[in-house]
């Protein structure tokens, strides 16, 4: 049997759970990835794994041969890169990303990355929640926040999204435009509730910088949903710049041009720790980072 492909299963195991999911995620029936658990077990001389009918448990010698499997597998990865350090890519990269950033900025580069490899397959996961990037065999998430505080992370910067406030012309006729941050306070706005500042919009930097407390008949985790109810007339958006600008260019919507303008956004690239970065992951990262260098407005 391939004591490899045993190693690959057993992390997975440990990190999902499940022989089930384990199975799912590489298309195989839960007797072969149990097949390969008492292989391992044979080979270790130790029990692995306690299961029955419903749960399995980790013994403390699984535990310590998870770290051994973690070891392997990154050695062996760093060792194929080193070995293969050309031009070509192929295999899987699998990529988690909010779903209105992919649509609206991330799409014309990730297409292009594919394109530069086309023997490497792209797999998207697309998402406004937080991904599990171990549990879920991601290789990296793609993030637009203004901090990132999970310590278990590492997470590199590829680009600034500036946001902006945008409402209909229609809202504006009939509620007047803002003119100052305090005033955002009186008026119907569009949250999307997954942002750090979701209810707390925050404005400018250092010595400028303002917040306000808003409050509206809209909150969602999608921002191409509030673009949709900004258009209907229903209140004022903060979204990023780079969202809006077909909406803008019809007159669908009107930027509201406060001072200070909204606190802009940072794009991270964002991966485990603990985990060597695959090299078709980190020539993404760069391929990012020279795309998105002149800024997203």
């Amino acid at each position: 049997m391939d004591r490899l492909k045993g190693i690959e299963y057993f992390r997975r195991i440990v990190e999902l759970g499940s022989f089930t999911a384990v199975a799912d995620e590489f298309g195989c029936s839960n007797a072969v990835i149990s097949k390969y658990v008492r292989f391992l077990e044979d080979w270790t001389g130790v029990r692995l794994v306690n299961r029955n009918t419903r749960t399995i448990r980790i013994t403390e010698e699984g535990l310590a041969f998870y770290d051994y499997c973690l070891q392997v597998l990154t050695g062996t990865t760093q060792m194929l890169d080193s070995l293969g350090e050309q031009d070509t890519l192929d295999g899987t990269l699998v990529v988690a990303c909010p779903v209105s950033l992919s649509v609206r900025i991330l799409a014309p580069a990730l297409f292009r990355f594919q394109q530069k490899h086309p023997e490497l397959v792209v797999r998207l996961r697309l998402s406004d929640e937080m991904t599990n990037l171990i549990a879920e065999g991601v290789d990296l998430a793609i993030r637009g926040t203004g901090t990132l505080d999970d310590s278990t992370l590492v997470a590199t910067r590829v680009g600034d999204m500036p946001r902006c406030l945008v409402a209909s012309p229609d809202y504006l006729k009939r509620h007047g435009t803002p003119r100052s941050v305090q005033e955002l306070a009186t008026h119907r706005c569009l949250i999307f509730s997954l942002s750090q500042d979701s209810q707390q919009w925050e404005f400018g930097d250092g010595e400028e910088r303002q917040t306000v407390a808003v409050n509206g008949p809209i909150i969602a985790d999608n921002s191409l949903m509030l673009i949709e109810a900004a258009r209907a007339g229903l209140g004022i958006a903060m979204v990023p710049s780079g969202y809006v600008h077909s909406e803008i260019a019809t007159g669908d919507l009107v930027k509201v041009g406060l001072t200070p303008a909204p606190a802009p956004r940072t794009i991270y690239a964002v991966y485990p720790a603990r985990q060597h970065m695959p090299r078709r992951a980190r020539l993404f990262v760069d391929h990012l980072k020279e795309e998105l260098a002149p800024g997203i407005s």
